[in-house]
């Protein structure tokens, strides 16, 4: 699990470096502190799921080039990204408890928005 969060965390030093943003701007972005990226940057912890949703979406990347390293579409930023990426794995039965666990939690308006993006994924693969 560890090594995950330091993957996540490389990714998203790499999307703020490439946008030219300092630690705290990143953070001012996303309602964090400085200190907060460094922590996420460095594999401490991760950012929870809205918040990962809230930077792919407000970086043009997909969440699962974010979170897995796939890269969905060829773009270049997608694919400086992926660099560091595994072969996928299955989703264990955890992840996906874990998973539905998060959605549970979040306020209607939110689900609703996951389900958009979660169907436009879904719509982009099939293609």
């Amino acid at each position: 699990m560890k090594s995950e969060a330091k993957k996540i965390g490389k990714r998203l030093q790499i999307l703020r470096e490439h946008s030219e943003l300092s630690r705290k701007d990143f953070g001012k972005l996303f309602h964090s502190g400085e200190s907060t990226v460094y922590h996420w940057e460095h594999g401490y912890c991760t950012p929870k799921l809205v918040k990962l949703i809230h930077i792919s979406m407000h970086f043009g990347v997909t969440l699962d080039c974010l979170l897995c390293g796939r890269a969905a579409k060829d773009d270049a930023l997608e694919k400086q990204l992926c660099e560091t990426a595994e072969p996928a794995k299955p989703v264990s039965s955890y992840s996906a408890s874990r998973m539905t666990s998060h959605f549970n939690a979040l306020p209607s308006e939110q689900k609703e928005r996951l389900i958009g993006y979660l169907d436009a994924l879904s719509h982009e693969k099939r293609r």
